[in-house]
């Protein structure tokens, strides 16, 4: 099993329908991305499929996941992904920002996660829109 197939086992296990659609049109969006060099583009669609693990389920890493597959460089992506409950939503994102030489997939996804919500006029409210317009600069 690849790390992809197993981003998606795990996806399947610890999200609710909405979530998993969600994280797959994520990972889209990544693989739609001219800009993402081919030798990243692996991890980048597993973090994709994996980015709200640990922000909204009971997700452990090294207990439900073969790390077999990636060294804790995929913990460490997905820890940068998930935002501090002390910390404003801006310094989050400049986290993710500041975080790109090292972690580049962290601020790939990060653009297609909130590209993702911005799309979804159905679901997207007045304050997330505002969340995620305020935000945005600071990773462009």
């Amino acid at each position: 099993m690849g790390l992809i197939e197993e981003a998606i086992r795990v996806a399947r296990k610890y999200y609710d329908n909405e979530t998993y659609y969600h994280v797959m049109r994520v990972a889209a969006f990544i693989t739609e991305d001219n800009l993402i060099p081919p030798e990243n583009l692996e991890n980048c669609v597993a973090l994709a499929i994996m980015h709200d693990l640990i922000e909204d389920t009971n997700f452990n890493y090294y207990n439900d996941f073969d790390t077999s597959l990636y060294s804790c460089y995929m913990d460490d992506c997905l820890k940068l992904l998930t935002k501090s409950s002390n910390g404003t939503y801006e310094e989050y994102i400049q986290d993710i920002k500041n975080a790109y030489k090292n972690y580049p997939e962290v601020y790939w996804v990060k653009l297609a996660d909130m590209k993702d919500h911005l799309t979804q006029t159905g679901t997207l409210t007045d304050e997330l829109k505002e969340k995620y317009l305020k935000a945005l600069p600071y990773l462009l």
